[in-house]
């Protein structure tokens, strides 16, 4: 029998509009020679099971993992260890609905259905929208959002269209750049820049672009558009295969953007033409949503939960990782906001998504307070990202509107809608 090990990195669901799917348990090591590995090692999903079985044990708590596990299962159509996890997550305690999106045919069965009814009880809803507006166009494939000042217009970007959307008060759009002029990828995060009117945004390859090419494939770059001219007057290719996905701006000029699939974060410094790592590979779980602090300092959000990034423009920047009251899990969070001296956040890993007011402690070492404002909207299907505009907070309600098909083509518009739903939700906090 061989005492072999093998490096486990497969798909962690941290969910986004574009349907990504990112691999970062690294360095955990399944023990090979038994049978149970050796179905493991023949399917990645159980491999990811495995991996959450283990992070579970090691962190009881961890509410990410217990509920991945749960989907997870429920993809391998092993319903006893779904629910085994699920009745796990009801004993830590979720705070929220469980989506039935997420878990396929399981969601039909009376088991389910019994235990969501569970978990709505104790999760009801929370927060009201100031309002509600509908989009007069489709097929993007939403993800990150932005605030054009000088023109008034919210900016969403478009997976599908291969460009970013500019959205006026009456919920009509038109197009920044020309839709799949070939200048980017599916669009992601997004950083609008009024003092010099330019747009950052990050893009990465994916099969339901339009007009995607094999050869595009695992390529990812950081571009610059003038929102004036509508074009990408700069771009900036990760060396090598990745995902580039969310992104902030620091006071210096310099540009953060997370890379979700090798776990890590790149810096592109003004006096510099190239993305640069700030950490080796793997120092984050899939890291996502990314924001600079007003002291400078970055709050990066991942599988884990939240971490600062101190003094990032130093020679060897520091990660501290946050605590939280009574351990509350906030990982799986993706868009991240400043509003006030607090961070307003999306969670939507775990759960129907909850929008979340964060205080961080000024010693920086936990977060010291945290309050959902809105929770089991109905027009929830997994919203991604926001942009706080004065003292609201806007962000797109309904990513999933759309959905892609096998054949690759997307799924037709609920019947009399239009296009997502942007709420707008008042950020007066207590």
């Amino acid at each position: 029998m061989n005492n072999l090990s093998c490096r486990l990195s497969v798909g962690l669901f941290v969910r986004n509009a574009l349907g990504f799917v990112f691999c970062s348990f690294a360095g955990i090591a399944v023990a090979s020679g038994s049978a149970s590995t050796a179905s493991s090692a023949a399917n990645p999903q159980r491999q990811l099971l495995a991996a959450l079985t283990d992070l579970a044990t090691k962190q009881p708590r961890h509410v990410g993992a217990a509920y991945v596990a749960a989907r997870t299962a429920a993809a391998l159509g092993d319903e006893q260890t779904a629910f085994y996890w699920l009745d796990r997550l009801a004993e830590i305690g979720l705070g929220d609905e469980i989506d039935p999106d997420d878990f396929g045919p399981l969601a039909l069965t009376p088991g389910f259905i019994e235990r969501a009814i569970r978990f709505a009880e104790k999760a009801p809803p929370i927060g009201s929208a100031a309002q509600v507006l509908e989009l007069q166009c489709g097929n993007l494939l939403p993800e990150g959002t932005a605030f054009d000042s000088k023109r008034e217009e919210l900016l969403i970007s478009s997976g599908r269209r291969r460009t970013i959307v500019a959205v006026d008060a009456r919920g009509r759009c038109r197009d920044v750049v020309p839709e799949g002029d070939g200048t980017l990828f599916a669009v992601l995060g997004m950083y609008a820049d009024p003092s010099n009117d330019t747009l950052w945004v990050a893009s990465a390859a994916a099969p339901f672009m339009i007009n995607a090419t094999p050869a595009e494939a695992g390529g990812s770059i950081l571009a610059r558009i003038d929102l004036a001219r509508g074009r990408v007057i700069a771009s900036y290719r990760l060396a090598g295969s990745g995902l580039l996905n969310d992104l902030s701006r620091g006071k210096d000029g310099s540009v953060y953007v997370t890379e979700s699939r090798g776990g890590t974060i790149y810096v592109l410094r003004p006096t510099h033409n190239e993305l640069q790592p700030l950490f080796p590979q793997d120092t984050f779980e899939s890291p996502n949503g990314i924001l600079v602090l007003p002291d400078g300092n970055l709050l990066v959000a991942d599988f884990d939960g939240l971490a600062l990034i101190l003094d990032p423009s130093a020679t060897e920047p520091r990660v501290q990782r946050l605590n939280t009251p009574d351990d509350l899990y906030l990982g799986g969070i993706d868009g991240l906001a400043w509003s006030e001296g607090r961070v307003v956040a999306i969670q939507n890993l775990v759960g129907r998504s909850r929008i979340w007011s964060l205080s961080i402690d000024p010693k920086g070492s936990r977060i010291s307070n945290a309050l959902v404002l809105m929770r089991g909207h109905p027009d929830f299907l997994n919203p991604t990202t926001g942009v706080v505009v004065g003292r609201s907070f806007r962000f797109i309600a309904d990513t999933k509107l759309q959905t892609v098909l096998p054949d690759g083509t997307l799924s037709a518009l609920p019947a009399g809608r239009t296009g997502h739903r942007v709420i707008t939700l008042m950020i007066d906090f207590p």
